[in-house]
């Protein structure tokens, strides 16, 4: 197996002003962007196999669609007015500096232990208070090689088109955290492999890609 800090990454944006339907939309529905992303490879295997991770931020007058891969995914296969805006693919070369800046869209969570899931599921618990989403956030980096020098919470609320859970006629509003801030490299290799492979649960819905850039 290719080591991790040799494997190639793959980045690529596409645009969308900030006003118009698709960043609205594309703000809440991540199963629609989950599609989009997954369109640009030739099977669901394929894309499997490139670990696409992505996230929709808005940035002034702008939002960009952010998505990472292990291989270099083809937009051929989206449409032309989306595509018109595309920046990229990329080969991404993450930054080899100490500090870091970082961006984290995540569902802080705990789940059942195997051997008290409930009917053969592992139920998943959200972490509501800031207290416990900065604790686990810590706990990750412990994890994944790096420490938290400081950090901005805010709260994303999305919707879950797929499951189409009803709540007052339409889907049921589900809450992510965006943690923004520095971090400290402690184990370059268990850094890339995070930036790689991402953080946390439900990565195929937008969540989990750590963005890192130089101060």
């Amino acid at each position: 197996m290719e080591p991790v800090m040799n494997t190639p990454l793959y980045i690529s944006a596409i645009r969308f002003p900030a006003a118009s339907n698709a960043a609205t939309t594309a703000w809440r529905d991540f199963y629609m962007l989950h599609k989009l992303v997954y369109s640009a490879f030739a099977t669901k295997e394929d894309a499997t196999a490139a670990r696409p991770l992505f996230r929709f931020d808005l940035e002034g007058e702008y939002g960009y669609l952010y998505v990472q891969s292990t291989q270099e995914p083809n937009w051929a296969r989206i449409p032309e007015p989306i595509r018109a805006h595309l920046i990229g693919p990329l080969q991404y070369e993450i930054p080899a500096a100490d500090r870091l800046r970082f961006r984290l869209l995540a569902r802080p969570s705990w789940h059942v232990p195997r051997g008290r899931a409930v009917n053969g599921k592992q139920k998943r618990y959200a972490l509501k208070t800031e207290k416990e989403q900065m604790e686990w956030l810590l706990r990750k980096g412990e994890e994944h090689g790096f420490s938290v020098e400081s950090c901005i919470l805010t709260e994303r609320v999305w919707h879950d088109t797929k499951e189409n859970e009803q709540h007052k006629g339409g889907p049921k509003p589900l809450i992510g955290i965006q943690y923004d801030g520095i971090l400290a490299v402690t184990d370059r290799e268990k850094l890339h492999q995070a930036i790689q492979t991402g953080i946390g649960p439900q990565k195929a819905y937008g969540f989990g890609l750590l963005s890192v850039a130089p101060l």
